[in-house]
Parts: structure tokens; C-alpha cells; sequence
């Protein structure tokens, strides 16, 4: 059976998953309300000298909450697109984030998916936009810290966005945890992909985190997700005995969320997966 696929207005080029080893040390930071929420995270991480992570976040809550959903394009010039900015009215509780942090031309910046609920009870997924959102109170995250690579927006002749990319970054230390910083290109099988990047770096088991896209999105109990375009973060990821395994949510073009394991062999990325793999 051949995977979903979707066209892109560029080239595919080799090879389909780009892969950087690094080293990783978990730890708990506390980001601050009232201001962007870049600022908020790149002020916290700086102090811990951090200059890339994977970040994960229980609750909290927003005021305002600004994001987007996965929408048509409007031209061939991409494959998908973005929705209007949505930003409801009052507080939002926070349910579950996870943001790559990287830089974009020198400067911190981050991409991130999430569940919310607004203030008046519709619970909502996508993209956030976080120059914009702001965290109503002090939250705090659980922080992948990446040493000797970096996730680096760059230009991606293929999809025709700019993409957060692992490149090397000083040193790794070797008194942390192994780790792998990637990204997997589009019509890549995600299982597959981490699979492989596990091996190259002799990682049999460990923990993985990130967030990105699919080409819909087959589901272990059976659940299907056909919107061709979508935004997923990772709820727990695992490798064990060099097989991955992914529990994930997921949001598509008509704001529904799907939750729960997927199918290995099934899942194509749409854009982008930004992932971390951390031995262990």
C-alpha cells in the first residue's frame, strides 16, 4: 500500500530526514505572564544559557490567546496555508504546548502547537502565534535544553517556507543525555524517519518530543483523519527496541481534533515534523 502524499511546489531533494546528534539535559523553567510569549521563553532560557529546545507545558492559561489553524492555500505558491488569526475574547486555559526553540536570522524564535479552551468553553488547537499571545500567569515547562546543535529557520525550496533545521551548534556534552535534533521532510513515513535517525545514532531506546504535520492521519484504533493538511504536537513518543511509537494530537483544516496512538507505516509528514529524540 503506498503512503498519502501531497505536492509540494518545489523539488523533493535527498535526504528526506535531516538529522544533527547533540547532547540533552532536561530541567524546569518557570516563563513569565504579561508579556509575548517569545519573550517570556527566550528571557527564561538565556538566563540558563539555552540557545535550542523542546519544551513542553501542562496548563497555564492565556490572555490574549492569538493563533491559527491549517487552511487551503490561497495560490499554488504552497501546498497549505494558515487560517485567519483567531483570537477569542478573555482568558484561555492552556491544556498541553510544545514549541521547537530555535533562532530565525540570529534570534530566538519559536514554533509551537497546542490544545486550549476558550473562555467560553470551545476547546481549540492549531499554531500559536507568539510574538502576540501572552501567558495570563507565570507557567511553568519542562525544557529539553539541546547542546551541540540548533534548530536554524532556513529557507526550504520544496515547500516553499522557511523551516526550522537542525545544524551543528557547539559542543555536545558528554555528561548529558544522547540526543538527535531532525526534521523530516514531507511524504516521509514519520515511524520510519525516527527510526532510522534513532539507529544512525546507535539510540535503541529513548523518549521523543516535537511537534509538526501529516497528510491525514491513521489512527491504531482505527480513527482516520483525512484532512490533507494539519498541526500535531506529540503527547508521549517512544523508541523501544529501535521501533517507534507515537501518541499524538492533532488538529485539521476544520478545527476537529483527533487524539491517540498512530499507525506505524501510515502517516506521511505534510510539511515539516521538528523532533527530538533523547536516550534513555
Amino acid at each position: 500500500m503506498s503512503l498519502r502524499s501531497i505536492h509540494h511546489p518545489g523539488t523533493p531533494d535527498q535526504p528526506r530526514m535531516l538529522a544533527e546528534t547533540c547532547s540533552v539535559r532536561r530541567l524546569n523553567l518557570r516563563f513569565a505572564a504579561g508579556v509575548p510569549v517569545l519573550e517570556a521563553v527566550a528571557q527564561a532560557l538565556a538566563s540558563e544559557g539555552i540557545d535550542s529546545a523542546v519544551i513542553e507545558i501542562e496548563g497555564g492559561s492565556f490572555a490574549p490567546l492569538v493563533y491559527v489553524i491549517p487552511a487551503p492555500s490561497p495560490d499554488d505558491s504552497h501546498a497549505a496555508w494558515y487560517s485567519d488569526t483567531r483570537q477569542p475574547d478573555g482568558v484561555a486555559l492552556g491544556e498541553s504546548l510544545v514549541m521547537s526553540f530555535g533562532r530565525r536570522q540570529g534570534k530566538p524564535f519559536i514554533h509551537c502547537h497546542g490544545i486550549w479552551v476558550h473562555a467560553d468553553g470551545f476547546r481549540g488547537a492549531g499554531h500559536l502565534i507568539p510574538h502576540e499571545a501572552m501567558f495570563a500567569e507565570e507557567v511553568e515547562a519542562t525544557v529539553y535544553a539541546v547542546s551541540g546543535a540548533i534548530f536554524d529557520q532556513q529557507q526550504d525550496a520544496e515547500t516553499n517556507f522557511t523551516l526550522l533545521t537542525p545544524v551543528p551548534n557547539g559542543v555536545v556534552q558528554p555528561d548529558e543525555d544522547r540526543g538527535v535534533l531532525l526534521r523530516i521532510k514531507p511524504n516521509t513515513d514519520i515511524h520510519a524517519a525516527v527510526e532510522d535517525a534513532a539507529k544512525s545514532a546507535g539510540i535503541t531506546s529513548g523518549t521523543l518530543h516535537g511537534i509538526g504535520s501529516l497528510v491525514g492521519c491513521d489512527f491504531a484504533d482505527g480513527t482516520h483523519m483525512a484532512s490533507y493538511a494539519s498541526e500535531l504536537f506529540i503527547r508521549e513518543g517512544r523508541v523501544e527496541a529501535g521501533r517507534a511509537a507515537l501518541d499524538i494530537a492533532i488538529v485539521d483544516i476544520d478545527a476537529a481534533i483527533f487524539e491517540g496512538e498512530i499507525t506505524r507505516g501510515t502517516n506521511p509528514v505534510c510539511v515539516t515534523c521538528e523532533l527530538l529524540i533523547v536516550e534513555g
